[in-house]
């Protein structure tokens, strides 16, 4: 009869270690979807988020490819832009938009500047402008996003020996931060 006692006291422990396990692993899983998520639409599910600003820049830069090809500029900075622009849809990871947002970052003020030296004409120059302008705002507002501070809190929150160990246990990914 105590035998029987000693194992059923053992296997309580034990669904109770793996009911704890599963959903400490559910809960570092739902953090991480609400971290995608906010990247992805933005912390009010809103849209406004570094997704839909890159995908600004986006459509700003195929704009800018349209007018710099109209003028006939066909340089390596232009060129490069072209590539990055095909290659946007193609991106699926945080890791893959920041090296995507990094590389548009540093060349389209260079070509912005390569097209302004052409002899645009009015229209065209208030377009350019307008380009510009877009892309700065965009740029902007990704600087000021609060989504790299939410996955530092989310890093540090789960930074522990127990927690690391939960990860590996349930298959939790981290995320990474858009810099």
């Amino acid at each position: 009869m105590k035998n029987k006692q000693g194992i059923t006291k053992i296997v309580i422990v034990l669904v109770v270690i793996c009911f704890g396990i599963i959903n400490g692993g559910r809960q570092l899983d739902n953090k991480v979807e609400d971290l995608n998520t906010i990247f992805m639409d933005g912390e009010n599910k809103d849209g406004l988020s570094i997704h839909y600003d890159l995908t600004k820049i986006d459509d700003s830069l195929s704009y800018f490819l349209s007018l710099a090809k109209l003028y006939d500029v066909n340089t390596d900075t232009i060129n490069s832009l072209n590539s990055l622009h095909k290659e946007y849809q193609e991106n699926e990871s945080i890791k893959e938009y920041s090296k995507w947002y990094d590389e548009v970052k540093d060349l389209y003020p260079i070509a912005i500047g390569e097209v302004k030296s052409e002899n645009l004409s009015d229209q065209h120059k208030n377009m350019l402008n307008k380009y510009e302008a877009t892309f700065n705002s965009a740029i902007h507002t990704i600087a000021y996003s609060s989504f790299n501070s939410s996955v530092r809190e989310y890093e540090e929150e789960t930074d522990g020996f127990l927690a690391g160990l939960l990860k590996t246990m349930t298959g939790v990914e981290g995320v990474d931060t858009f810099d």
